[in-house]
Formats: structure tokens, sequence, C-alpha cells
């Protein structure tokens, strides 16, 4: 299965089928188009969640790594910009995500503590 087939909707859940037909306005698209997006754009799609959305790159993951691989030099410096700002933007949004996680858990436990200590 090559970066230019045709992603293989048949063999997706009817959730993630839903999901990639209205993103792509009711058309199958390839596998580079859904490769191109990425995980922060497809949370916010409708009926994307983590789940689904692994479902979606075990999809891609299909494709051969050398083909992936295969394209990058033949890209222009504009895309291979758009794509490491696009890489750049997910990093910051995953980096957020545990920085806040990890802010909320220290927040508990400093509460718990707090509790403890009174009593």
């Amino acid at each position: 299965m090559g970066l230019d087939d045709p992603f293989p909707i048949e063999k997706c859940s009817g959730r993630v089928r839903g999901a990639v037909l209205a993103e792509f306005q009711g058309r199958c698209p390839t596998i580079r188009e859904v490769a191109s997006i990425s995980d922060a754009q497809w949370l916010t799609v409708p009926n994307i969640g983590p789940t689904t959305l692994e479902e979606i790159r075990r999809f891609i993951s299909e494709a051969p790594a050398e083909q992936r691989l295969q394209n990058l030099p033949t890209m222009e410096d504009g895309e291979l910009l758009s794509r490491i700002n696009r890489l750049q933007r997910e990093l910051n949004l995953i980096a957020s995500a545990i920085r806040a996680r990890i802010s909320a858990a220290s927040f508990k436990n400093s509460a718990k503590q707090k509790h403890t200590d009174a009593t």
C-alpha cells in the first residue's frame, strides 16, 4: 500500500469512515492526505478521539517506511517548512497538556498533604 493509494476507508470503523469522509468533503482521500493532518488537528474533528485517531494512524503506518521517507527529498522547501511548523505546534500542544497534568497532579498532592497534616 503506497502513500498515493486511496485511504482504506472500507476497512475502517463506521466512526472513522464518517469522520474521514466529512473532513474530506465526502471523497476518499489518499493515505498521504490523511497522514498530512497532525494528531492535534484530527482531535478537533467531530467524532475523532484518541481511539479513533489510533485507528487512523494504524492504517497510515501500513504504508512502507521507505515509501514514506522517499517523498521527503522531493518536497519543496515551503512544504517542509509547513510540515515542521505543524509538527512543532503539535509538540507544543502535547508539552502543554503534559505540563497541565503535572501541575494538576502536584496541586492535588499538595492539597491532600495539607489535609493530612491538618488532621
